[in-house]
């Protein structure tokens, strides 16, 4: 309940002021009415510091100063941001019918390849893995004897 009233201090101290403050600057405006269970100033800082970037009402400008979100500087700061986003010379397109990727099913099929060919050769790699081999020892086997 406290962190709302904190931030309530901090939305009024940003809508009398009506320009863009630091943190030190709202600290030392509003620490006098600051309410916290903790007696650590600096716990109590950062705490308001992590709840100002998480409450949208509040944002942080490209100089490290803290503003209203519906102040008009954030807002242009927005709305460039949102026109680089969706310039179109910022976006990518891709064209997904390049012929040089297609594959042919006949590229898959290797005609000369026969079937009794693979399972032959499946069959001795069975072979060659026959778990009855005596003449292996395992490494425990080994020392618990």
């Amino acid at each position: 309940m406290s962190k709302v009233r904190n931030l309530d201090l901090v939305y009024s101290y940003l809508q009398s002021t009506k320009t863009p403050s630091s943190l030190n600057e709202i600290w030392k405006s509003i620490s006098k009415d600051i309410i916290s269970q903790k007696k650590d100033e600096i716990s109590v800082i950062a705490d308001l510091y992590g709840d100002m970037v998480l409450d949208n009402r509040f944002a942080l400008t490209t100089d490290n100063l803290w503003a209203l979100s519906s102040n008009s500087s954030v807002e242009n700061i927005k709305k460039q941001y949102d026109d680089f986003i969706n310039s179109s010379d910022h976006k990518h397109k891709y064209d997904d019918s390049d012929e040089e990727l297609t594959i042919d099913d006949e590229m898959l099929l290797d005609e000369d390849y026969d079937s009794d060919d693979f399972t032959r050769e499946l069959d001795d790699f069975d072979e060659d893995f026959d778990d009855t081999d005596q003449t292996y020892i395992d490494d425990e086997d080994e020392y618990n004897r």
